[in-house]
């Protein structure tokens, strides 16, 4: 199974969980560093990705290529909490999808599962006012984040592509950010686990309904700046579990998989989550 994917994000501070959370895809390197709290910050994301057999395990045909052109709006206000630095965000995602197989072949695109993220600093974060922020040095910091997937987003139940999965996604991920020279570079693992609940009007074929189990991923990001807003950076990811069943029965699409990525990015500001 193989995916390639080109990903960028323009912004200033505090960055969004991750483009393309309900697809399943890994996060970016950097995904955590934030703003001064009292502060409105609004981002656009955008990325592209290529799959065979999607790691979210939402296909039921073996062999599936799918083409995600994805887009969202972030508009998050961070704030103190408890003398740490918090978040909260409103995305609203389009995407635009194709997918083919020797069986079938669909496109579709409107907007996705409307989400809110809540983040949320455990150490290296300490809430700071923009006139601290600015003689900050950003320092190794671990954070919470959770992020929760409405279904309230473009469904056809009787497509089976679809911008919306049509059911609520809760994804918790606890990351740790290391930087051995005050954020220049950073050293991150994150680890998640998404749970999803079950889509009551899956009429593909003839069915009712789809459910999937829970998945796990782990994820590890190098990244190097090449100016003071500029950095690049190399990411692996590895996820297990997801498998999906329709009416009770089990599609065997478990998409345990490991995948990698490459990524640019442009940041101003360095405070951790």
């Amino acid at each position: 199974m193989g995916r390639t994917r080109l990903a960028g994000a323009l912004g200033c501070g505090f960055a969004a969980l991750t483009a393309f959370p309900g697809l399943g895809l890994a996060g970016s390197a950097r995904d955590y560093l934030n703003a001064p709290i009292d502060t409105w910050l609004t981002f656009y994301n955008f990325g592209y990705s290529t799959l065979v057999t999607p790691e979210d395990g939402m296909d039921v045909t073996s062999s599936v290529t799918s083409n995600i052109l994805s887009q969202s709006i972030v508009i998050t206000r961070t704030m103190d909490y408890w003398g740490r630095t918090a978040g909260l965000s409103v995305i609203v995602p389009y995407r635009h999808l194709n997918a083919s197989s020797d069986a079938f072949s669909a496109s579709n695109q409107g907007i996705s599962d409307i989400a809110l993220l809540w983040q949320m600093n455990i150490f290296g974060g300490p809430a700071l006012t923009k006139e601290q922020f600015r003689s900050f040095v950003p320092q190794t910091f671990s954070s919470f984040h959770l992020f929760v997937a409405t279904p309230l987003g473009k469904y056809d139940a009787t497509n089976p592509l679809n911008p919306s999965a049509n059911r609520w996604t809760f994804f918790p991920t606890l990351n740790y950010s290391y930087t051995p020279d005050e954020g220049w570079t950073w050293l991150e693992t994150y680890l998640s686990t998404k749970v999803f609940t079950t889509n009551p009007d899956y009429r593909v074929g003839g069915a009712s309904n789809l459910t999937q189990k829970p998945l796990f991923l782990a994820e590890g990001h190098v990244s190097r700046n090449l100016l003071p807003t500029l950095w690049v950076s190399g990411d692996a990811c590895y996820n297990a579990g997801g498998e999906t069943s329709i009416d009770g029965v089990n599609q065997n699409n478990a998409p345990t998989r490991f995948g990698s990525v490459w990524a640019w990015g442009s940041v101003c500001g360095a405070v951790a989550i």
